[in-house]
């Protein structure tokens, strides 16, 4: 009777750890797509710290019934170009409004941080934009309009309208706005075949779940054969 009161105290010991590293520290993640190729593959699965940035809270607003607001707790350092980022899609819900939704998750990797600009290249030519920080002061016109509508809407609840080269943000003159959020640009390593942030924009650091660390399993999707040999690969 005491062997076995030792050992239920014992595993639900080892399951507060567990529970504990979980939400505090680590989670794990499948790679379901080639996007990242050769980075990562469909079938990886990866160790993911929630520690970079810092372990988010997130609760409703009050204020506005479809947003979520996100608060972290102090990490061990920023996200940097060239971490591989786990983060919520913003998009999911729709083309038109960033949204805080928990179906869907991109892993992509960071190329461009709060105050970098960040160039690349289409068929028909070049684009560019600049990444803001927190308690950046920008203009805003119409050059750059498409760059930052979403990102304003995001972040007060009403989307900017362009009229005539003027932009109108709550019935006003938007001549300059200040972000609330950092920024990033995300973009897959298998980059000629990846939905990123060349399509659908640049990303509030809000929907940042955490950074990737290595590769603990992997298997082929098909087959299910075990790659050992992606095992434990750093990324």
């Amino acid at each position: 009777m005491r062997r076995i009161g030792w050992s239920a105290f014992g595993c639900f010991g080892l399951f507060q750890i567990y529970v504990f590293i979980r939400l505090y520290l680590v989670t794990s993640c499948v790679i379901p797509t080639y996007s990242m190729s050769p980075t990562l593959t469909a079938g990886d699965y990866i160790v993911v710290s929630l520690r970079i940035p810092g372990r988010r809270e997130i609760k409703k607003d009050d204020v506005r019934s479809e947003h979520y607001i996100v608060q972290r707790r102090e990490g061990t350092r920023e996200v940097q170009k060239g971490d591989v980022a786990v983060f919520n899609f913003p998009y999911s819900k729709g083309e038109e409004r960033m949204m805080m939704s928990f179906d869907l998750y991109f892993c992509k990797r960071c190329v461009a941080t709060p105050g970098n600009t960040y160039c690349w290249q289409w068929n028909e030519g070049t684009d560019s934009v600049y990444l803001p920080h927190q308690g950046e002061v920008l203009v805003i016109d119409s050059a750059n309009f498409s760059h930052y509508n979403r990102c304003i809407e995001y972040e007060t609840g009403l989307m900017p309208k362009l009229m005539k080269d003027a932009v109108i943000h709550a019935d006003t003159v938007m001549h300059n706005y200040r972000f609330k959020c950092n920024y990033y640009f995300m973009r897959g390593d298998n980059y000629a075949d990846s939905y990123d942030s060349r399509f659908w924009g640049i990303l509030p650091e809000d929907f940042i779940l955490g950074v990737g660390l290595f590769t603990w399993f992997s298997k082929e999707p098909e087959t299910g054969r075990i790659r050992w040999e992606r095992m434990f690969k750093k990324l």
